[in-house]
């Protein structure tokens, strides 16, 4: 009910309160037991015909009602050779604006083709099947991808980039972005690295316990890779190493002149705007 308000909420650029129409409902339906009326329900289809109508205010309410009462009570015999068909195709034509546009969806691709794939399932079991199926498909499929993503998040290691303004006469301000230009719209954007031995990390998803270890092998695999380590290998004896880091044996320079080149390690930073 109140995601039908919703609904033409945002098709008419208007806010609305969900508690309110849940109280109207409410209300109406306790008053109603006591006179034997029948049970009253948000209808998105009458909403849908109302809207396409042109109606504007409550008002409306007021003139269906009479027009029902006088339909029940006079007209019921001219309305019962009306075909099913008919009244559909009423339906269909007044939801025909709520309908997702080819655009619309192109961006749903764009932007999560997982998402996409359980938006399209849901619509194509809602047709064929019905209702509850769609809802079904749709929220098992959306909590299977939720608790995947919990399980192997995202996320990447940042570089600086300057963003001018073409009508602003400023220096400019920062924008941090992957370093990887997988991940930059445009490939030609050359991506500043931070200061050697600083790193900047952005997660992606939620950092929860489930993948807290994930991100954090992540973080450390980085760092041995990049960063110096402190330790000269060759100065340790192969039987006081671990079993499963055989190092580098002595004489073998060449691994710790390159670790040597590379910088120490001054600072973490961990951005967590979109976690």
């Amino acid at each position: 009910m109140a995601n039908n308000s919703l609904a033409f909420g945002r098709l008419n650029s208007y806010k609305i309160d969900p508690n309110q129409e849940l109280v109207a409902i409410g209300v109406t339906n306790t008053v109603g037991t006591v006179f034997g009326a029948y049970p009253a329900t948000g209808s998105f289809s009458r909403s849908a015909l109302k809207s396409r109508s042109g109606v504007r205010t409550p008002a409306a309410g007021i003139l269906t009602g009479l027009i029902v009462i006088v339909s029940l009570y006079g007209l019921t015999p001219a309305f019962y050779w009306i075909p099913t068909a008919g009244l559909a195709a009423v339906i269909i034509h007044a939801v025909i604006d709520l309908v997702t546009k080819p655009a619309q969806v192109y961006g749903f691709w764009r932007i999560s083709p997982f998402e996409f794939f359980i938006w399209t399932a849901a619509v194509l079991v809602t047709i064929f099947s019905n209702i509850e199926n769609g809802i079904y498909v749709s929220l098992s499929t959306s909590a299977a991808l939720l608790i995947y993503k919990l399980a192997h998040p995202r996320g990447h290691f940042l570089g600086r980039v300057r963003v001018h303004s073409s009508n602003s006469t400023s220096d400019g301000r920062d924008v941090f972005v992957p370093l990887s230009h997988n991940h930059v719209v445009n490939p030609q954007i050359k991506v500043e690295p931070p200061p050697p031995g600083i790193l900047i990390y952005r997660f992606e998803e939620t950092f929860v316990y489930p993948n807290c270890s994930v991100l954090n092998s992540e973080i450390v695999d980085h760092v041995k890779a990049t960063i110096r380590r402190g330790k000269d290998l060759r100065l340790v004896p192969l039987s006081d190493r671990p079993w499963n880091d055989p190092g580098s044996r002595h004489g073998a320079t060449s691994e710790w002149e390159e670790n040597q080149a590379r910088p120490n390690l001054y600072a973490i930073v961990l951005d967590f705007s979109t976690a």
